[in-house]
């Protein structure tokens, strides 16, 4: 019996076939491949998140995971289920939240828009207070559930949206850029409300942003996608620890001693008497001791590449 708790990949394809010309009688069409014979196994103990470049695929691989589309070819299952069937029972199992993407009613009071979900997932009153009280502690809200979302600022009406998106608590919720346009203060938020909810109620997220606090704040495990390629597959940590560098500055007595710094150990001169290096590991420290040695430095500074930087340089190299 296939576990319940996985999302298995076997040689997946999507295809799209795109009209290029405007010609009524003859036109001309394109093939697309959005998703390229990717495989994984993953399992919902952990958060997934999805690095990559627009266009690299991570909204198709969302949407063929969650039954909107159907696959080109090859195998894909989601807590034992095939998507794309869209049987009741695995449904019910998964949330979708897609920034930008409005699912409540405009005109009607949140609370409102939200009692619909008891409805349609079946769950008590008593139930659906217990939640809404410890989505809103967790997301520090207040009386704007009483208010209709067009009286809503960008960052409220995503926190109403996101609440929507599994206030039936599923086994698996897909958020597709979910802090899009939001400020700093509440990204941060939805992060801990992430956070929150994974630990609390088990729920697995599955997360594609270009935020990539997003992505190393809330999940473990991650794929980066190239041209509907998956180029990298496994923990998030390693990700980042394997291309950490830390940019090494020093300031020389003289420009003419920078220049010989520089050539002799393979930095880069800058202005004011200054030279850089890029180190990889642990060879900081041992370069500076040995240019300590040989020269005299008036000062140096180690900084560490942030994360946002290292994904940056991944994607682009790749």
């Amino acid at each position: 019996m296939e576990n319940s708790r996985t999302i298995r990949i076997e040689s997946l394809w999507k295809k799209y076939r795109v009209k290029t010309s405007v010609s009524l009688f003859r036109p001309v069409y394109k093939e697309i491949e959005a998703i390229r014979g990717i495989s994984l196994c993953h399992n919902l103990d952990h958060n997934l998140g999805i690095f990559g470049k627009n266009g690299a695929g991570k909204t198709t691989l969302v949407k063929l995971l969650t039954g909107i589309l159907h696959s080109s070819s090859g195998e894909i299952s989601v807590l034992g289920h095939i998507p794309y069937k869209l049987k009741p029972e695995f449904k019910k199992q998964i949330g979708l939240f897609q920034g930008g993407k409005e699912q409540l009613i405009w005109d009607l009071p949140a609370i409102q828009s939200l009692e619909l979900s008891r409805y349609i997932y079946g769950f008590s009153r008593d139930e659906f207070k217990k939640r809404i009280t410890h989505f809103s502690q967790a997301l520090d809200i207040g009386d704007e559930l009483d208010q209709p979302l067009r009286n809503m600022s960008l960052g409220q009406r995503c926190k109403m949206e996101l609440i929507y998106s599994f206030i039936h608590l599923p086994k698996i919720v897909f958020l597709d850029e979910p802090t899009s346009g939001l400020d700093i203060i509440t990204r941060s938020k939805l992060r801990g409300f992430i956070n929150f909810c994974h630990k609390e109620y088990g729920i697995c997220f599955i997360i594609t942003s270009h935020n990539v606090k997003d992505i190393t704040d809330c999940c473990n495990s991650c794929i980066v996608l190239d041209n509907g390629e998956i180029i990298y597959q496994g923990d998030t940590t390693f990700l980042l620890e394997k291309h950490q560098h830390e940019v090494i500055t020093l300031s020389a007595k003289s420009n003419d001693v920078a220049r010989e710094i520089a050539e002799k150990f393979g930095g880069t001169t800058v202005e004011d008497e200054e030279v850089v290096f890029e180190s990889t590991g642990n060879h900081s420290k041992q370069l500076i001791c040995q240019i300590l040695a040989q020269y005299e430095i008036s000062d140096f500074s180690i900084k560490k590449k942030d994360d946002e930087e290292i994904i940056t340089e991944i994607l682009k190299n790749e």
